[in-house]
C-alpha cells in the first residue's frame, strides 16, 4: 500500500493521531467525566468490532499513524483483545495505545500485549484509597495498582498515569508525595492534567501550582518525553525511575500543535474536543463502500478542525467526557 504522510487541516497542521472510543459504558462515576448518577451509557455499544476496524483502516490509509482506544472504559468490551489483534494488522499503524481505569487490567494486560497493544495510559486521580473512592463514586484503589503492575510486567510501556485536576481534587503535599514515591520506585510517568470544562461541574485548577508544590521534593530537571508524543512537559527528580509531567490545555493551550481527530462510541467524528456537533460515520459504515466513504468523511473532519477550541465552544453545557471519548 502506498501510504500518505498524513492528513492536513486547513491551518497546515498534520493530523496523524486518532482517538477512537469503543464504548460509553464505565464502571466508575468520576464527576468530571460522568456527571450525575444516571447510567446513560448502559445501552449496547453502537460501534461493532467491524466498525472499529473499518474506521481505523480508513484512517490509516489517509496517514493516521497512531490510534488510541478510549471510552468510557474500554475493558468493559469483552472483544477488546480481538479488536486490538485486528488493528495490529493494519499496514502503516505504528502506535496502538489504550486509556483505561485499570480496574480489570491485571487480568487482561498480558492478553492485550500478546494481541498487539503497545502501551497504556491509566486514569488514577489519587493514591489515597479513601480519596480515590470519593472521586470515582466508590471505586477501589487496589485493583488499579495491580493493573498498573501487570501493565509493566506485560511490557505495555511506557505506562502513563493521568491525574486530572478537577472539582474537589486538591493535591496537597501528602497527596503529591505518594505520586513522587511512585515515580521513584517504578518506571511510570505521572501527568497532572488541567481539566477541560466539558461540563458545568468542572472547576479549573492550574497545573503550574502543582509544579511549584513538586519542587519541594527536589530539583525538577527537564526530561525527554517518553514514547507516544503528546503535549505534556516532563520532569525528573534525581534518582527517580519515572517522570512527572503536566498537561496545560487551559493555562498554556497547545491548539497550534493539535494533530488529532476523535470518534466517539456513537460513531460521530469530532474535529475538536469542543465540536458542538460531530459528523456521523454510521451512513458510511452501513453503506456499500465503507472504507472509501469513511476516508472522505475523515478528510472532511480534518478540514473542519478549528484553529483553537475557543472558536467552536463557550466551554459550558457540553456533552460529558465519557460520551466524547476522552
Amino acid at each position: 500500500m502506498n501510504l500518505p504522510e498524513g492528513l492536513a487541516d486547513s491551518f497546515g497542521r498534520r493530523i496523524d493521531y486518532l482517538r477512537l472510543s469503543v464504548t460509553e459504558r464505565c464502571d466508575l462515576r468520576c464527576a468530571y467525566c460522568h456527571p450525575g448518577r444516571h447510567l446513560d451509557g448502559d445501552s449496547a455499544d453502537v460501534l461493532t468490532a467491524d466498525d472499529v476496524v473499518a474506521i481505523a483502516d480508513a484512517a490509516v490509509r489517509l496517514g493516521i499513524r497512531r490510534i488510541r482506544l478510549t471510552g468510557g472504559e474500554p475493558l468493559l468490551r469483552p472483544d477488546l483483545e480481538a479488536i486490538v489483534a485486528r488493528l495490529r494488522q493494519l499496514d502503516g499503524l505504528t502506535d496502538l495505545a489504550l486509556t483505561t481505569n485499570a480496574r480489570a487490567l491485571a487480568q487482561r494486560a498480558r492478553p492485550l500485549a500478546e494481541a498487539g497493544l503497545d502501551r497504556v495510559n491509566i486514569s488514577l486521580d489519587s493514591l489515597n484509597p479513601h480519596a480515590y473512592a470519593a472521586m470515582t463514586g466508590g471505586g477501589h484503589l487496589e485493583p488499579v495498582l495491580q493493573g498498573l503492575d501487570a501493565a509493566l510486567a506485560a511490557g505495555l510501556e511506557p505506562v502513563k498515569v493521568n491525574v486530572v485536576l478537577a472539582g474537589a481534587v486538591s493535591l496537597k503535599p501528602p497527596d503529591l508525595a505518594s505520586f513522587v514515591t511512585l515515580v521513584r520506585r517504578k518506571p511510570v510517568h505521572v501527568r497532572f492534567i488541567e481539566a477541560m470544562p466539558v461540563c458545568s461541574q468542572t472547576t479549573y485548577l492550574p497545573a503550574e501550582g502543582v509544579l511549584q508544590q513538586l519542587s519541594q521534593f527536589g530539583v525538577l530537571a527537564h526530561a525527554v518525553a517518553p514514547e507516544g508524543g503528546g503535549p505534556a512537559r516532563y520532569f525528573r527528580l534525581d534518582g527517580s525511575q519515572g517522570t512527572l509531567g503536566v498537561i496545560t490545555p487551559l493555562s498554556e493551550p497547545f491548539c497550534d500543535r493539535c494533530n488529532r481527530l476523535r470518534v466517539n462510541a456513537r460513531g460521530d467524528l469530532l474535529p475538536c474536543l469542543f465540536s458542538p456537533q460531530g459528523i456521523s460515520l454510521l451512513p458510511a459504515l452501513r453503506g456499500d463502500h465503507p472504507v472509501r466513504d469513511l476516508m472522505a468523511l475523515l478528510q472532511q473532519g480534518a478540514s473542519a478542525k478549528p484553529s483553537r477550541y475557543g472558536d467552536v465552544a463557550s466551554c459550558s453545557g457540553l456533552v460529558a467526557m465519557h460520551v466524547i471519548g476522552g
